[in-house]
């Protein structure tokens, strides 16, 4: 990989600050985008962590796309942040392509992909960069991501291919797909899309995300398609990220379980296109039914599922065998939009 993206020699501290919208830095080395989902007091939480001292010790356009809103984000972020490059969508899209907008108006170097619940702690992005800056082999770095209690989240995994899924199985869940490193940095799958530095050149080779996913599963495509060519995800532990679950997702459990399974299924179909497919699905829904049955039972024996109802991981065994049960949040925000006259 050496020579694919060159090394670009020590960084000299500047002045903190986010760079104005239309500067030059827009089109130059950083750039971060949000993508803001009617959480309006925590977007501006998040471009509060990149400015003022937690700015980069670089210039950093700041872009916020919101994805239709109804909350006075737009007004609240201009007004507060009046620097950031703001796009008042008037439709509501999925997470791959809303962020594909955002990649293509920075054409930045380094582009943040950060979730508008995502809360950086100083010098988080910094180490980032210096990180890409220090292995060319790397297209992805992602931090260690939290709780805002400080608990570890499950953000770096394995790719969800039939010998992980049969792994996953094996354990209910316990082993097989997660993948940890509490210090340094190490290589992993594919790291959750609520946080990633990507590095422009290597998207270039791949493209950015695939928009056929609305939800979930985007940022596992993208990173399967960076290793397909030889680029790696690191996760680096010292830049710390706290993130709000399920904040930017939205909608119903029901919806959520039914985006995630479509989702799922159409990595399967992309990159396990026989027998592996099938075989990761019948280990997962396998799983899940196990899952299902332990949560019925009573005494120490429960302890061992997860904490949801047997309804909802009767969902997701629904899902993952046979297909969508309803409407997930792409025919939500399909709905929102013709409700609204307008369409993406």
């Amino acid at each position: 990989m050496d020579g694919r993206a060159g090394g670009r020699g020590p960084r000299r501290r500047r002045d903190r600050g986010a760079a104005p919208a239309g500067s030059q830095a827009v089109s130059a080395r950083l750039a971060v985008g949000i993508v803001a989902h009617g959480n309006r007091d925590l977007a501006l939480e998040a471009l509060a962590s990149l400015t003022g001292m937690g700015a980069p010790s670089e210039p950093c356009a700041l872009l916020l796309l919101d994805n239709a809103s109804e909350d006075g984000t737009v007004a609240a972020v201009r007004a507060a942040f009046p620097t950031a490059d703001v796009v008042a969508q008037p439709f509501r899209d999925g997470f791959g392509a809303n962020h594909n907008r955002l990649l293509t108006r920075a054409a930045a170097d380094y582009h943040l992909i950060l979730n508008d619940d995502a809360v950086l702690e100083p010098d988080a992005l910094d180490r980032l960069v210096a990180h890409l800056d220090a292995h060319p082999e790397a297209a992805v770095a992602a931090p260690l991501v939290t709780y805002p209690d400080g608990r570890p989240q499950a953000t770096a995994f394995r790719f969800p291919d039939p010998a992980s899924c049969l792994r996953s199985l094996a354990t209910l869940g316990q082993y097989g797909v997660e993948q940890r490193i509490a210090s340094g940095w190490g290589r992993v799958g594919w790291a959750s899309g609520c946080a990633l530095l990507v590095r422009r050149t290597a998207l270039a080779e791949t493209g950015p995300f695939d928009p056929g996913f609305y939800m979930f599963s985007e940022e596992t495509d993208l990173q399967r398609r960076l290793a397909d060519r030889g680029w790696q995800t690191h996760l680096v532990a010292d830049a710390v990220v706290r993130h709000h679950v399920r904040a930017s997702t939205g909608g119903d459990p029901a919806s959520r379980i039914v985006e995630f399974w479509r989702s799922r299924r159409r990595y399967w179909a992309k990159h396990h296109p026989r027998t592996g497919g099938d075989a990761a699905r019948l280990a997962l829904g396998g799983q899940y039914a196990a899952l299902a049955g332990l949560a019925r039972l009573p005494g120490p024996l429960r302890r061992l599922a997860p904490g949801l109802p047997a309804s909802e991981l009767d969902l997701h065994v629904r899902n993952v065998l046979h297909g969508p049960t309803g409407p997930g949040l792409r025919e939500r925000a399909d709905a929102w939009n013709a409700a609204h006259g307008v369409h993406r």
